[in-house]
């Protein structure tokens, strides 16, 4: 039985972090299973599709290089020890050139390789995909934004790995269409493992007895995500890349706004809802005719688009003041580990200002004794027999006796 490998390729926001993470939270029981994944992280699966994409460094820290890191790990894939299958997850990778698609085919060879895909309806994606925008500091409304990506000059980034057409065609130009996996991403009602079944039914391993709860992206709503955006506006243009992504994205957005329940779903606002309904019909013609594995409901995709009449920016009040509830409760935190780190720094201090006094003290005698011979040495002959003198009559009560009365004649001799 030929072995094989599945490249994961996205998309972003079709549940890929979801998938990734239920993987590698799993990754010793899918071993037991047969399932391969090459690497310490979902980082290296990452550096290694920059380098497939030709980049040279990792854009996420330009310190670390990835040259190299794709061939790599292909070449762990292929000298893997038993496994039938091996796995690799990186929803950027549905932005590959067809070239790219190829070479990475080929550096598996000769595993048979196969390609999952996962989409969704467009109205969802969209508004998903602005929102997460939105979190890297994008300070457009749903409305501008939309209306620059329905057109496919506007934003390339957006239609390389959801332009379905393109990344099915390019997939396609490398692997067999029975080994292209198209997954449809199921409705919010559905079954919560859902999606995690359809993709194990691709892989051929049973989904049961696996570990589903972990993180995944949740939406912002209408407010939360005005919010952001505005604040995004009021930001410096300064203001680090890092702290975007670890205050503005994981802490505001993701711990603090995104648990709320209490949500208005972003929609397509009415003048545009035209161009999303075609964008669908669209989109799942190009799945029809790429002639791939449809695991799923095209159904699915094909959601109403209800275009909504934009009487103005949402109020944001509420939502603004529990932000600053949160964020206040998270320095609060912050500063009482503060308080008790320099606690602790302190007390570490002392402490160490005791040992080395106490190791001072303890010194051994032997070393004192050298250093005052040493210093005895460098005396003058008259000055180094006083001194002898002198440190006897501390021992010797006769000599003490003796020096007591040299000391007072000499001082009534004057």
């Amino acid at each position: 039985m030929a072995r094989k490998t599945y490249l994961h390729v996205g998309a972003p926001k079709t549940g890929s972090k979801y998938l990734r993470s239920i993987a590698w939270a799993n990754r010793e029981l899918l071993r037991s299973r047969g399932v391969f994944m090459p690497g310490r992280n979902h980082i290296d699966h990452f550096r290694a599709g920059y380098d497939l994409r030709g980049f040279q460094t990792d854009p996420e820290n330009a310190r670390v290089n990835v040259e190299g890191a794709w061939d790599r790990m292909a070449a762990t894939i292929r000298e893997r020890p038993g496994h039938d299958i091996a796995l690799v997850s990186d929803e950027r990778l549905a932005a590959c050139t067809e070239e790219e698609a190829e070479r990475a085919v080929a550096s598996l060879a000769p595993d048979e390789v196969h390609v999952i895909y996962v989409t969704r309806d467009p109205a969802g994606l969209l508004a998903a995909e602005w929102q997460e925008h939105v979190k890297h500091g994008d300070q457009r409304s749903f409305d501008a934004w939309l209306e620059g990506t329905l057109n496919p000059k506007g934003h390339e980034w957006y239609w390389k790995v959801h332009g379905v057409g393109d990344v099915l065609r390019h997939w396609g130009a490398a692997v067999p269409r029975d080994r292209l996996h198209l997954l449809t991403l199921p409705p919010a009602d559905s079954e919560p493992d859902l999606l995690w079944r359809r993709f194990c039914s691709v892989l051929r391993i049973s989904p049961d007895d696996v570990d589903t709860d972990v993180r995944s992206n949740v939406s912002l709503g209408v407010e939360r995500a005005e919010l952001l955006r505005q604040v995004n506006e009021a930001l410096p243009e300064e203001f680090p890349r890092w702290h975007r992504i670890g205050v503005t994205r994981d802490l505001l957005a993701h711990r603090i706004l995104a648990p709320r329940t209490d949500k208005t779903p972003i929609a397509v606002p009415e003048r545009l809802a035209g161009q999303v309904e075609r964008y669908t019909e669209r989109l799942i013609a190009d799945i029809t005719d790429s002639g791939c594995e449809v695991v799923g409901d095209l159904d699915e995709l094909n959601r109403p688009v209800t275009g909504e009449v934009m009487s103005g920016p949402p109020d944001v009040t509420t939502v603004a003041i529990d932000g600053i509830a949160g964020l206040l409760a998270h320095i609060g935190r912050l500063r009482d580990d503060l308080r008790d780190a320099r606690g602790e720094l302190r007390s570490a201090r002392r402490e160490l200002a005791q040992e080395v006094k106490r190791r001072k003290a303890e010194a051994p005698i032997d070393v004192r004794a050298k250093q005052l011979l040493h210093e005895h040495r460098d005396l003058p002959s008259a000055a180094r027999i006083k001194r002898t003198v002198v440190a006897l009559g501390d021992r010797s009560r006769v000599l003490k006796a003796m020096l007591s009365g040299y000391r007072t004649l000499r001082r009534r001799n004057g």
